[in-house]
């Protein structure tokens, strides 16, 4: 009895410390990661695309209270790089639309996104409803896309 005792003990303690675990993603994310920010401590996370092909998704700062992301293939293929900029620094036209299509509160937060081959798009976070959006503009500021992201 006192062994069964003791094996649930254990394995209950090891289901906890699971629970509690940090992601490390493969080496050759890492080594990619730190090539390009190496003086940046990163937290991991894992993102599966439509065809469960797996991206490594790296949340670092760049400032003290500015968040910047890199994301990456499993093989270590950089995919894109986002940091956030204040509502001033979108393109104008991304500015107008937001003002005349979204009330102040909702707008959540905004991107500069650099992709692999160094093409700037924005990402507006936009909150309505329980409802979280992302908002895309080319660098001119005209729309691209609207994206429900996850329900909240």
């Amino acid at each position: 009895m006192k062994n069964v005792l003791l094996f649930a003990f254990f394995l209950c303690s090891s289901l906890l410390l699971a629970q509690s675990s940090v992601l490390i993603p493969p080496e050759n994310v890492t080594i990619a990661f730190k090539k390009q920010y190496p003086k940046k401590v990163a937290s991991w996370s894992v993102e599966y695309d439509k065809s469960d092909d797996i991206k490594f998704e790296a949340e670092f700062n760049v400032a003290s209270n500015i968040k910047a992301f890199a994301l990456y293939w499993s093989d270590g293929v950089f995919i894109s790089y986002k940091v956030q900029i204040p509502k001033t620094k979108l393109p104008l036209k991304a500015q107008n639309y937001l003002a005349k299509n979204y009330a102040v509160k909702t707008i959540i937060q905004n991107y500069l996104v650099l992709n692999d081959k160094n093409e700037e798009t924005f990402e507006t976070g936009i909150k309505i409803s329980k409802q979280l959006y992302k908002v895309v503009f080319n660098k001119e500021g005209e729309g691209i896309a609207k994206i429900r992201v996850k329900f909240i």
